[in-house]
């Protein structure tokens, strides 16, 4: 199965069931709430879009994997207890997301299904009592249910979607972790906070609005700090965050026996492009394959720029063959760019090596093999992708001939 087709098989699961979620949703809750629907649901959605707006996915992260902690996350868990069933598609998909289509429709629908779950939880434990200010012990028990429930679900769709992407069990997934699932319950904690505050008395909301401001330049601080790992030109990881990277992935897959490898490609010929075109155009070469490099690879691979024209991609839960792929995708990729310059259009090429990670190998000995490799790709003609494998056999063939 393409990857295409496993993407519109995963469209398809979670359209169908948002789409039962909320009809089931709609028949089993009451839609009387306490609060006024207008003012909350759109103060949920003013607050909720600012303050994505006003972080970023350098900021917090849910784990060592990079995966976001959400800054808007708690406002989808106060929607499904403050909100009626038939609101919660409004507040899904009208807040925005970072992912461009089809992703972001993907998380508009897991939102969606992740709240009507949670909704219906939560209020048929209380059967349907409308909620006031003065909660008795069965309406803290059902808060706290919904909380898991949201945590369960949300973290289950992530795990569902990357295992399918990624074709490995579910449980091998970074979700399912305990310093990730108590990020998790954390940030809905907060949203459940804000709910019942807001049902005692809304006002008091104006008091939270400081510890607000206080975690926003929190996450600024992080978002700094992760910065500090980033290469300044391209945006991809630099040698500090790519060993931070490098160091999560190769336990996890030392943990769990889980596939690992490595891509090195070199753009060829940029030496020429300097003297010929200038340096602005070879950076502007530079920039154009970096970006064409996180275009190809998913959200879970390790993208750095290592030299001054050398990128690596670390490829998690993927085996030889699949990297072989992917590392062909680029290629193809940004041979098929065009970049304007003084001199008509500029095309260009790179040359890949590609290494499978061996049992209780370390991080070095994978990139001397899969940097052989690229050499390889180089001698042959470059603009190829040559395996580590068949790199080495062509070593050894050539030694035998050379004596």
């Amino acid at each position: 199965m393409s990857r295409y087709q496993r993407l519109l098989q995963t469209f398809t699961g979670l359209l169908n069931l948002s789409v039962g979620s909320a009809l089931v949703a709609n028949l089993m809750i009451t839609n009387e709430r306490a609060l006024p629907l207008a003012i909350t649901m759109s103060a949920i959605i003013a607050a909720a879009t600012l303050s994505g707006r006003r972080t970023s996915t350098l900021g917090i992260t849910r784990s060592e994997r990079q995966i976001v902690l959400s800054p808007i996350g708690h406002f989808f868990f106060a929607s499904a207890i403050l909100l009626p069933p038939f609101a919660l598609p409004i507040v899904a998909f009208v807040i925005p997301t970072e992912r461009t289509s089809p992703s972001s429709w993907l998380i508009r629908f897991q939102r969606l299904l992740t709240m009507n779950t949670s909704s219906l939880v939560f209020w048929l434990v209380i059967k349907n009592q409308i909620l006031n200010g003065d909660l008795t012990n069965r309406q803290v028990l059902a808060f706290i249910f919904a909380i898991i429930t949201h945590l369960l679900v949300d973290s289950l769709i992530v795990s569902v979607v990357m295992s399918h992407a990624s074709q490995k069990p579910i449980l091998v997934t970074a979700h399912w972790n305990p310093k990730s699932l108590l990020r998790e319950f954390a940030e809905i904690s907060i949203g459940c906070i804000g709910a019942i505050v807001a049902l005692i008395n809304p006002l008091l909301l104006l008091i939270v609005v400081a510890p607000c401001c206080l975690a926003v330049d929190h996450l600024r601080v992080n978002q700094l700090a992760q910065l500090s790992k980033r290469d300044v030109r391209t945006g991809l990881l630099n040698s500090f965050g790519l060993q931070e990277f490098v160091d999560h992935e190769f336990e996890r897959a030392k943990r769990h026996s889980t596939d690992l490898c490595l891509v090195v490609l070199d753009l060829d010929f940029l030496r020429d492009v300097n003297n010929n075109y200038g340096h602005q155009v070879g950076d502007l070469a530079i920039n154009a394959v970096a970006t064409q490099i996180s275009a190809l690879t998913r959200s879970i691979d390790g993208t750095a720029r290592i030299g001054g024209e050398e990128f690596v991609v670390i490829l998690p839960d993927t085996d030889i063959e699949g990297a072989s792929i992917v590392a062909n995708r680029i290629r193809l990729g940004i041979e098929e760019l065009e970049l304007p310059t003084h001199r008509g259009i500029l095309r260009v090429t790179i040359s890949a090596g590609v290494a499978a990670r061996h049992e209780n190998e370390t991080y070095s000995e994978l990139f001397d093999r899969a940097d052989s490799a690229l050499y390889a790709s180089k001698r042959l003609g470059r603009n190829r992708v040559s395996l580590a494998a068949e790199a080495a056999k062509t070593f050894q063939a050539n030694q035998m001939n050379t004596n």
